[in-house]
């Protein structure tokens, strides 16, 4: 995160035109610069913006925030609107980033929380009444603004009416509720309809009209907690099972052993050379959170620690300065795949520029370059939950600490850890009287190992609790695992050594040139940016990739100690790694520029060796689902 905040995501409101030229800080219907008509360049920035600013206490990105804020929330329209659309050019969208950002900034800090619920009480009002005029801004909008992104995302905008009804009752708690119930109605596309045998596709055969916004990777990332959402608003049981049902489904049809969801940009299988779009990874990460603290299933923590360790480091530079657009679990060179004539192979299933693959301030579309920081701060703003009045549970393990009140007394719990590199937790605690700390257990973890106090396993949560004494007190915890492997598709294989994926490693020869914007990825590049340490990135292997390994051979080999690089997340750092024996196989490229299907026939083509695999996330350019050999 502090990588993030002094990399391309702290520094974007200095330079980058679709946050500080947005139309967001204009009087509305004077415009802005936006990369679509949707304009959700700024709400995405300032919905990840806020939780890092806060998190890090960083007055810096504060400053920026509440500037934000303060400009956006000044200008709302006097009918409720908040945003720079005006008359039929309004669209729902975009404000549900926007306000998921708002709520976060009056939890942060109370001087706000007066302004923006007096704002969101306005806008609700609106709400209600644009529902009942034809659905106007909902189902209904202008001809060249789409309208479907934002009923197939609608659950997120209805988490700040619940945040409302939670924390902020008032007589317009039965125009929440009822349009909670609007929208669900009005939506054309029904999360808990899709996940249902019959309609549900394993396989996308076709990309009918009527099923992209289902098959759509950021969709489907949001859409893995919509269910949750309304389980929250009826209390059906079907929506809990439609919640499991989709999240379970995804993962075993079109999931990446990294966590995240194989759709470039839209779903049909699992294709090791299937692309996984960075947006999909860190909207992915927030609903697997959201859904554990909705329904407590053990699994949904794990998925979300998965990919906040794999998918989402894998894609973004250690220095935090350039992503991704699109990563893929065998992906041994991430090179700019345009031919000499301006033709790109269609690797992937909607149009490219042929850098899909490359590290950069946009490629191929600018909404990761706004989205993507979110990932890590709302991680650690969800790791810790409540455990009924008197408990409190540390649930997605990382190095983090909590200030907080159970049943009335003060309580700090600093978590220091090198987890997921090393699986040693060291707790300090400071409590004002006795409490409940409980730590989750992986469910790829037998037992955690807690020394220096008390601890047993519960039956009803499954964690562990531990029986803290008032004053001060320190204890150790180890998350005990061990090297195991994940069956992938086509007899090919995912390496784990707890919640860390590992990668064969295909060594990296690295060259840069200067940012390019997205629509233009000829020529030298913008020279004329403020930052030097933005550049577009184009990495070759050093070695071979085209390998198989005997899984049986498999040894890890840990950490010597605590201190890690910085960073760590970068080619090379990382102190932990496997040693696996394998061979190299008779592997052809799929359409000239990524490995195909991994062979069927497993000869050997030369010699038995040693191989190394490493941290999947360290490696910017690596393979993940190896075929197997045995020798």
């Amino acid at each position: 995160m502090r990588a993030a905040a002094n990399g391309l995501a702290g520094h974007l409101n200095d330079f980058y035109v679709y946050v500080n030229e947005s139309s967001w800080l204009n009087t509305p219907g004077r415009g802005g610069s936006e990369y679509s008509n949707l304009n959700e360049a700024l709400p995405y920035w300032f919905n990840a913006l806020v939780p890092t600013a806060y998190t890090l206490e960083d007055a810096r990105l504060k400053a920026q925030v509440h500037q934000v804020a303060s400009t956006v929330l000044g200008h709302q329209a006097a009918d409720g609107w908040i945003g720079p659309e005006v008359g039929e050019a309004r669209n729902f969208w975009a404000r549900t980033p926007f306000l998921l950002g708002v709520i976060q900034v009056a939890e942060a800090n109370k001087t706000w929380e007066s302004q923006v619920v007096k704002s969101l009480r306005r806008f609700m009002s609106l709400t209600n009444t644009m529902l009942k005029n034809d659905s106007r801004g909902f189902v209904h909008c202008a001809k060249d603004v789409d309208c479907t992104w934002g009923q197939a995302r609608i659950h997120d905008m209805m988490i700040t009416m619940q945040w409302l009804l939670e924390h902020h009752p008032s007589s317009q708690d039965s125009t929440l509720w009822e349009n909670m119930d609007m929208f669900y109605a009005q939506s054309q596309y029904k999360w808990d309809e899709w996940y249902t045998d019959g309609v549900f596709q394993k396989v996308v055969e076709a990309d009918r009209d009527a099923i992209i916004p289902f098959i759509h990777g950021v969709n489907v990332g949001q859409g893995l907690k919509a269910s949750a959402v309304i389980y929250r608003i009826n209390g059906s049981e079907l929506m809990s099972k439609k919640t499991f049902d989709g999240i379970d489904w995804t993962f075993r049809y079109h999931g990446s052993a990294s966590g995240s969801v194989l759709a470039d940009e839209r779903e049909r299988g699992l294709g090791p050379f299937m692309g996984s779009e960075l947006c999909t990874a860190v909207e992915t990460a927030y609903s697997l959170a959201y859904t554990f603290q909705v329904l407590g299933r053990n699994s949904d923590a794990d998925r979300a620690e998965r990919t906040i360790f794999n998918a989402l480091p894998v894609m973004v530079t250690g220095d935090k300065w350039a992503h991704q657009y699109m990563a893929q679990p065998n992906q041994p060179f991430a090179l700019n795949t345009t031919a000499s004539d301006g033709h790109v192979p269609p690797l992937f299933t909607t149009a490219n520029s042929g850098v899909s693959t490359t590290f950069g301030m946009e490629p191929q579309y600018p909404c990761c370059t706004v989205n993507h920081p979110q990932g890590y701060p709302k991680f650690v703003s969800n790791s810790w939950v409540a455990v009924g009045s008197t408990g409190l549970a540390h649930v997605l393990l990382s190095p983090s600490t909590v200030s907080t009140t159970i049943d009335g007394a003060a309580v700090t719990v600093d978590c220091d850890t090198s987890y997921p590199f090393d699986n040693t937790l060291s707790y300090r605690v400071k409590a004002s009287r006795d409490f409940d700390l409980f730590i989750r257990v992986p469910e790829w973890s037998p037992s955690l190992r807690i020394s220096g106090v008390p601890a047993e396993r519960e039956v009803k949560t499954g964690m562990y609790k531990v029986a803290i004494k008032a004053g001060q007190s320190s204890f150790s915890c180890l998350v005990e695992t061990a090297v195991r492997t994940e069956e992938r598709s086509n007899n090919t294989v995912s390496v784990f050594f707890g919640n860390m994926l590992y990668a064969l490693d295909v060594g990296a020869s690295q060259t840069s040139s200067y940012p390019h914007a997205y629509f233009d990825t000829k020529g030298p590049g913008l020279s004329y940016l403020p930052f030097p340490q933005l550049r577009d990135y184009y990495i070759k292997n050093t070695k071979p990739w085209n390998v198989a390994i005997d899984p049986s051979t498999l040894q890890y080999h840990g950490p010597k100690d605590n201190e890690l690089p910085d960073p760590i997340f970068e080619q090379g750092a990382p102190p932990n790694y496997m040693t696996v024996d394998g061979c190299e196989l008779s592997w052809g490229l799929r359409l000239g520029v990524s490995p195909d299907w991994a062979p069927k026939n497993r000869t050997c083509i030369g010699e038995k060796k040693g191989f190394r695999l490493v941290p999947y996330g360290s490696a910017k350019v690596h393979m993940s689902d190896l075929p197997v050999v045995r020798f």
